[in-house]
């Protein structure tokens, strides 16, 4: 899907996992791929018949499986370094996870880490430009990719557009925090981590459902146990939203942190 001038994404079909590619002057830079590696094949064909750019970068805006599974693709890869910390220290319970799943699309499958790593932010300095940020929150470490000549932002999961989002590894403050300096950002378009293409409204959206869910829990938890919580989850007074299962696993991470 074309969203402006140089930039495509894919949304992944039932709210997985999106990921994206810029066209620069010089050659292709992606952002995240897709759970499954034959994905990943599958979106190098589809780039061929908008570009015949070659891919120089991919970028990971955080570790999580079903953004990094295609890493085993590229040559370079840009990421914080907590990002690569945290992947590394993954890679036992990953290749172990895919033992249970579709064989068929794992085949010949390792993980792959980032090559090029930062601390704060770093920009590539191509047409157009490409500035990577770290903000934290839904992991240690969540990087947004942002396009400021066409006004287009890469959240990964610090967004998840009308799902509920996963707080396994999150830091409720920090990730509000983060949503926040968002806003400030001239944005137009936003390819979330899951979910449908969105604007600003959903960063607002997102801060006030983590609101709620961390004050209401807090709350919570000064009358109710972590099993009596997740089995009336209506307690927390959480919006309607897609992947619900996930409530439940989101107060049992979150329970002991606030």
């Amino acid at each position: 899907m074309n969203i402006s001038k140089n930039v495509y994404c894919r949304i992944g079909e039932d709210g997985n996992s999106n990921n994206g590619f810029i066209v620069c002057d010089e050659y292709c830079i992606v952002v995240d791929t897709a759970t499954h590696p034959d994905q990943t094949r599958k979106d190098f064909e589809n780039l061929k018949k908008v570009t015949d750019k070659k891919i120089k970068f991919l970028i990971n805006t955080h570790y999580h499986g079903d953004h990094t599974f295609g890493n085993m693709y590229f040559s370079d890869i840009i990421a914080h370094k907590y990002c690569r910390q945290k992947l590394k220290e993954r890679i036992p319970d990953y290749m172990e996870y895919i033992k249970d799943i579709e064989k068929e699309k794992f085949e010949e499958f390792f993980i792959k880490l980032p090559n090029i790593t930062f601390s704060r932010e770093i920009s590539l300095y191509t047409n157009p430009k490409i500035t990577i940020t770290h903000y934290g929150g839904h992991t240690a470490g969540s990087a947004t990719v942002y396009i400021p000549e066409e006004k287009v932002l890469f959240s990964g999961d610090l967004l998840f557009a009308r799902y509920h989002p996963y707080l396994g590894d999150a830091d409720i403050l920090q990730w509000i925090t983060a949503l926040k300096d968002l806003l400030q950002l001239d944005i137009t378009q936003i390819v979330p981590g899951h979910g449908k293409l969105c604007d600003k409204r959903e960063i607002t959206t997102h801060i006030e459902y983590l609101k709620t869910f961390y004050d209401n829990l807090k709350d919570l938890k000064k009358k109710y146990t972590k099993e009596e919580i997740c089995k009336n989850l209506d307690l927390l007074e959480l919006p309607e939203m897609g992947e619900k299962e996930r409530i439940a696993r989101n107060v049992e991470a979150q329970y002991d942190k606030i």
